[in-house]
């Protein structure tokens, strides 16, 4: 790529390539424009449905990538939750696409790009989600309850379709490994360690614990109630201060939907994540 083999020759020349690109860009190229770039573009793609757990997953990685290239000037300024951003500082680093995007959405291949795909138990995903959107989906689904909406509306299975999916579907990219947002929460070292390792991002155990530790529950809950100059973006932007339920950080319970559900829509979640989704994922009947 031209952009590597400049910052190669000459890094101060490519930063001021780099500065002037930034200001220029969005004179000329929509959001929607940069999405199909970037996402073009990509060496991986880090993939999941929403409330998987993928904002604090992209927090750990962007802190982790940011002191480790802590001597690149500038560095500091890129926007944490923007990991292809990294790749534009630093020609030299793997370009990280994160998005929503279910398997051949748009007619996209995945023959030249790796895949990182992000799950989480969608019983609970499902809870995260309404509370997050409750008013959204109440207009358009005309769902009143939660347990209305785990019932009757059409998300859970888009969840199970997405998942199945990307099962039926994995050898078709580049290369593939599946991060269960359990595993993530039950040795968050561990499997950031794996994705650093596939990815080939060359992290120390000391910037990856150092990422996790600012990317703690406390501190992500407090960038959303306060704001922050190191994640920039409305994702991170509490939905209603008066309602703790609606931030996007709000538990990360694991099987929380249990406490949330009616006894009757809990068995009716559990048998359609029981009889319909691949059990390679290990969500059985009642979380495994």
């Amino acid at each position: 790529m031209l952009q590597r083999r400049l910052f190669a020759a000459s890094p101060r020349a490519y930063r001021l390539f780099d500065r002037v690109r930034r200001r220029v860009r969005p004179l000329y190229e929509s959001d929607e424009q940069k999405h199909q770039r970037e996402r073009q573009r990509a060496d991986y793609l880090l993939l999941s449905l929403t409330n998987c757990g993928r904002t604090w997953l992209r927090v750990i990685l962007g802190r982790a990538m940011q002191l480790h290239y802590a001597h690149v000037p500038g560095i500091e300024d890129v926007n944490l939750h923007d990991l292809f951003s990294f790749s534009e500082r630093v020609p030299t680093l793997p370009a990280i696409k994160p998005m929503h995007e279910k398997y051949g959405q748009f007619g996209n291949s995945y023959a030249q790009q790796k895949v990182i795909l992000l799950v989480r138990d969608p019983r609970d995903a499902l809870v995260s989600r309404y509370h997050q959107h409750r008013q959204a989906l109440a207009a358009k689904l005309g769902c009143q309850t939660l347990d209305e909406y785990a019932c009757q509306g059409d998300d859970l299975a888009a969840y199970i379709q997405f998942y199945n999916d990307w099962q039926q579907y994995r050898d078709c990219a580049k290369d593939f490994i599946s991060v269960r947002y359990e595993d993530l929460k039950a040795d968050t070292f561990q499997e950031v360690q794996r994705i650093n390792e596939f990815v080939g991002l060359s992290l120390s155990p000391t910037e990856i614990r150092t990422a996790i530790d600012y990317a703690s529950f406390q501190n992500m809950r407090k960038m959303e109630i306060q704001g922050s100059q190191q994640v920039r973006t409305n994702v991170m932007s509490a939905r209603d201060m008066a309602n703790p339920e609606s931030f996007k950080v709000r538990k990360g319970a694991i099987g929380g939907y249990r406490a949330e559900l009616m006894p009757e829509s809990i068995a009716f979640v559990d048998q359609r994540v029981s009889n319909q989704l691949n059990p390679v994922y290990g969500y059985g009947g009642t979380r495994t």
